[in-house]
C-alpha cells in the first residue's frame, strides 16, 4: 500500500454504511370506521400492506405466498398508532376518521424476506415531474397554485410509494426555460437544461389529455443515456396521474432493487477515479452510504486520485451497475486488470467522479 494518504481512510475498513431510511418508510395512514378494536384491526392490516408496498417498491403483493398470513398478524408488529379526524365536507355527513400506524422496522424487513423481497431503504432517486394537461384542445403546464387537485394527487401517489417527487415551481424562470411543446415532443436537451435548477433528479414527463369520458396519459422517464415510455388511463385526471406515478415506481423497483436478500451478497472490487481531495472523498462516501445494495465495503488502497474499494453487493454486479447508472456524477470507465489489488481476482468496475 503505497499512498501516504491511505492512513486517512483506513479507519473505514470493514465499515457498513449508516442506515438512511426514506422518510415514513415504515408508517402509513389509512381510513378507520371508528375507534373500536375491530375497526382498528382492519385498518392496521391495510396500513401494514401499504408499508410493505412502500418499503419494497413493489405493488400487487396479495398474490404472493404467505401474504395473507402476514396481514393476519399485522397487529403484532405495531410500534405506535394515533387517530385524527377531518370535518365532513357537507352538512349532516359524518366526520372522516384516520389512523396513523408505525410498524417495527425489523418486522417489516422480516416480512418482506418471507415474501422473497427486500427493502429499498436508501438511495431512492428524486424524480422531477413536468406535466402538461390538454383540455378542449388547449395545453398548459401543471400550475401548482391553480391545479391543487392534481398536485395533491401527485403528492399522495408519490407518498404511498415512497417516491421522492419534485414539482417545478413554474415561475418566470421555468416558463422561459421550457415550452409546452418541448415536453409534448420530448425535446430532451431543452428539458434537461430546464431541470438543472432542481439538482440532478430523474425527470418524468407527463402528457395528460381527455378523450371522451376517459383521461389518458403518455409518460416518458428520462434516464442517463436512455428513455422509458409507458401510458396510463382512468376515469379522472387525478387517477390517471396517480397511475402514471405508480408505473414509474414499478419500473424503477424492477430495475434497481434486488429481488431478495436471501441470496447473500457478492464481493466486487470497485475503483473510483477523480478523488483529488477531501471534498471528492466525502462526496463518494456519501454516495456509497446511500446505496443500500452495498451491504458493506472496505477501502483497500488510495493512490494518487484513485480509491480501490472491496464491496459486498446485494443482488450482484448487474444490480449495482444499474443503480450506479442513475448517478450523474459518475462516468463508467473500462476496467483493466489491477496488478496491485489486495488478494486474487481482477478489477470488476471502474468509475470516474465528476
Amino acid at each position: 500500500m503505497k499512498s501516504s494518504r491511505l492512513f486517512f481512510f483506513c479507519f473505514l475498513f470493514s465499515m457498513s454504511p449508516a442506515l438512511l431510511a426514506a422518510p415514513g418508510l415504515y408508517s402509513a395512514e389509512v381510513p378507520v370506521a371508528d375507534a373500536s378494536p375491530e375497526a382498528r384491526k382492519t385498518s392496521i392490516r391495510e396500513a401494514f400492506e401499504k408499508v410493505l408496498v412502500k418499503a419494497s417498491g413493489h405493488r400487487n403483493l396479495r398474490g404472493r405466498s404467505g401474504m395473507q398470513a402476514l396481514l393476519e398478524h399485522a397487529e403484532d408488529h405495531v410500534q405506535q398508532f394515533r387517530y385524527r379526524s377531518e370535518a365532513a365536507e357537507t352538512e349532516g355527513a359524518a366526520d372522516k376518521r384516520w389512523i396513523w400506524v408505525a410498524f417495527e422496522k425489523g418486522a417489516v424487513q422480516k416480512a418482506l424476506r418471507n415474501l422473497g423481497l427486500s427493502v429499498w431503504e436508501k438511495g431512492r432517486p428524486e424524480v422531477l415531474l413536468w406535466l402538461v394537461r390538454e383540455t378542449n384542445g388547449h395545453r398548459a403546464f401543471l400550475d401548482p397554485e391553480k391545479d391543487t387537485d392534481l398536485v395533491q394527487a401527485a403528492k399522495e401517489a408519490a407518498r404511498q410509494r415512497g417516491l421522492p417527487l419534485l414539482l417545478p415551481i413554474m415561475d418566470l424562470e421555468d416558463q422561459s426555460a421550457l415550452r409546452i411543446g418541448d415536453v409534448w415532443a420530448v425535446d430532451r436537451e431543452s428539458i434537461e437544461k430546464a431541470s438543472v435548477r432542481y439538482g440532478e433528479p430523474l425527470v418524468l414527463l407527463g402528457r395528460l389529455r381527455q378523450a371522451g369520458n376517459e383521461w389518458t396519459a403518455k409518460w416518458t422517464l428520462l434516464l442517463p443515456g436512455k428513455e422509458q415510455d409507458f401510458s396510463s388511463a382512468a376515469a379522472s385526471a387525478e387517477e390517471t396521474l396517480g397511475a402514471g406515478i405508480d408505473k414509474a415506481m414499478d419500473w424503477l423497483a424492477d430495475q434497481y432493487v434486488p429481488g431478495s436478500d436471501l441470496g447473500g451478497a457478492e464481493p466486487l472490487l470497485l475503483r473510483f477515479l477523480g478523488i483529488d481531495g477531501l471534498r471528492e472523498y466525502a462526496r463518494l462516501i456519501r454516495l456509497l452510504d446511500l446505496l443500500d445494495v452495498i451491504s458493506e465495503y472496505a477501502i483497500l488502497e488510495s493512490s494518487g486520485d484513485q480509491l480501490l474499494i472491496q464491496a459486498k453487493v446485494r443482488g450482484g454486479r448487474d444490480i449495482l451497475v444499474q443503480r450506479l447508472s442513475l448517478e450523474t456524477v459518475l462516468t463508467p470507465v473500462v476496467s483493466i486488470p489491477d496488478d496491485e489489488a489486495v488478494g486474487p481476482g481482477r478489477l470488476e468496475l471502474t468509475y470516474r467522479l465528476r
